[in-house]
């Protein structure tokens, strides 16, 4: 479900890993933490662990844009203090509030959040300290701090791991965030991500592929119901599930492109993962925004997408199915959090949202690239019961032309989200083992709604339009 080789936090080894030692002593890194890293084999520890204060449950509701989950664990009497302060700052990163998150984060830099008047400080190399710093790190890469987030990668690579390394058996130790990528040159010569030109709220039409208008670099996806933004840069398919915008590979000996690093793992909604060059492009013009020094991934796999780290930047957004509308004044008036699942480290991001399926209430990724005709939602499982392999049985023999994975089946139902009657819908339920466990929906959300995302006030909301009198144009 999450990455394989991980570190887990159970309250157990909070008591151990944090213990405090006498002051003559003064230790550079905390020997119950060394004790527990050697419990791991030298395979897991070289492939990465990860840091996961709270155990699986807690690092799923982060992945899932669980904030009512950190809510619960905040207020429970039977969990430690630290890990109802992680529960905080991790539902601070699911509803975007970068700003508040980061704060806290720097009180963790400096006090590991212990009192001034300790007696037994914790040693500079701790669970707290590395937990922080990985949660830091993140959020730097989502918020496209290129700079911040080399910076936590060299105390990664230049204090902890020649710290723990030189410790037997521990040789190999690598962390999941120190991992996901790297910067190739100095953090230093990495100019800040900026925008300008958002004060007031412009609209941009929504273009759909097609073979006779379409850019070049767009004419595979033709006839397809994915939207598309023109840019002074190229065109771009709006993707609400990932974290960093991807462009393809062919585009990285443009003038206006700098490579300055290399992202190993980056994860979608769909938990696909990409890997490429992490380049920065020096402008691009979205009608009167400007926006300068913009992260991208450059990839073989994947169309031009702009993703969460860049449309945050535009403040408030609108989107419904002619148009993107964005500024800082935009009138949402939405009254519930907005919400993000999101990996530790950063390498995954996507926009969560409720919806009622079958009077069942879930939370299901937003894909605005997920254009398939057949169906309007799309669930991923890892194992299915004797009764869905026998649907599925059934279904591969009727449907092979329209699904190409035959361990699947459909299955009908009504879906209201926001009180918004969506009518009777179809979903597509696939056993998958490699993919993350979830469900996604696609430009149906746009049917009956055009959906509102306030980066600015961390807030989200559909509101009902007259989308259906208008077809998608083809």
């Amino acid at each position: 479900m999450f990455r394989k080789f991980c570190f887990i936090f159970y309250i157990v080894f909070f008591s151990n890993i944090f213990v405090h030692r006498t002051e003559a002593e003064k230790p550079l890194i905390s020997p119950k933490l060394i004790e527990v890293l050697k419990q791991y084999s030298p395979k897991d520890l070289k492939n990465g662990i990860e840091l996961r204060p709270g155990g699986d449950e807690m690092q799923k509701a982060l992945w899932d844009g669980d904030a009512f989950y950190m809510q619960k664990v905040e207020h429970q009497e039977n969990r430690a203090n630290i890990v109802k302060k992680f529960a905080e700052i991790e539902e601070l990163r699911i509803t975007g509030n970068f700003e508040e998150a980061n704060k806290q984060l720097q009180i963790c830099h400096n006090t590991s959040f212990q009192k001034p008047d300790v007696s037994n400080p914790l040693p500079p190399i701790s669970g707290v300290a590395m937990t922080c710093n990985q949660l830091a790190a993140g959020n730097d890469f989502l918020e496209g701090n290129l700079a911040a987030w080399g910076r936590k990668l060299d105390v990664i690579n230049t204090v902890y791991y020649p710290a723990i390394r030189q410790h037997t058996g521990l040789e190999e130790f690598s962390l999941a965030a120190g991992k996901m990528g790297r910067l190739t040159v100095p953090s230093t010569t990495i100019p800040p991500f900026t925008i300008t030109g958002i004060d007031h709220q412009q609209t941009i039409a929504l273009q759909f592929p097609s073979s006779v208008e379409s850019p070049q670099i767009l004419k595979k996806y033709s006839g397809s119901k994915m939207p598309y933004i023109m840019s002074s840069f190229a065109p771009f398919f709006l993707a609400t599930d990932t974290a960093i915008g991807k462009l393809p590979k062919g585009l990285i000996n443009s003038p206006h492109v700098r490579v300055v690093g290399h992202i190993e793992d980056a994860v979608n909604g769909s938990s696909e993962h990409y890997s490429g060059d992490l380049g920065i492009v020096d402008e691009i013009r979205i009608g009167k925004a400007i926006l300068r020094n913009v992260p991208f991934l450059f990839t073989d796999t994947n169309p031009p997408v702009l993703g969460l780290m860049i449309l945050q930047k535009l403040g408030k957004v609108k989107i419904d199915k002619q148009a993107i509308t964005f500024g800082k004044d935009i009138n949402c008036d939405c009254q519930k959090d907005i919400h993000f699942g999101s990996s530790a480290g950063g390498n995954y991001q996507a926009l969560k949202y409720p919806l009622e399926w079958k009077d069942k209430t879930i939370s299901a990724v937003v894909n605005l690239t997920q254009d398939n005709v057949f169906f309007d939602l799309l669930t991923f499982k890892e194992n299915f019961t004797s009764e869905e392999e026998k649907k599925s049985s059934n279904f591969g023999q009727k449907n092979k032309k329209e699904i190409a994975n035959k361990n699947s089946y459909f299955e009908e139902g009504y879906l209201l989200i926001d009180g918004i009657n969506y009518g009777k819908r179809r979903k597509l339920i696939v056993k998958e083992v490699e993919r993350t466990p979830d469900t996604i929906i696609g430009m149906s959300i746009l049917d009956k709604a055009s959906l509102y995302l306030d980066f600015i006030n961390h807030k989200a909301c559909l509101k009902p339009n007259n989308s259906d009198a208008t077809p998608i144009p083809q």
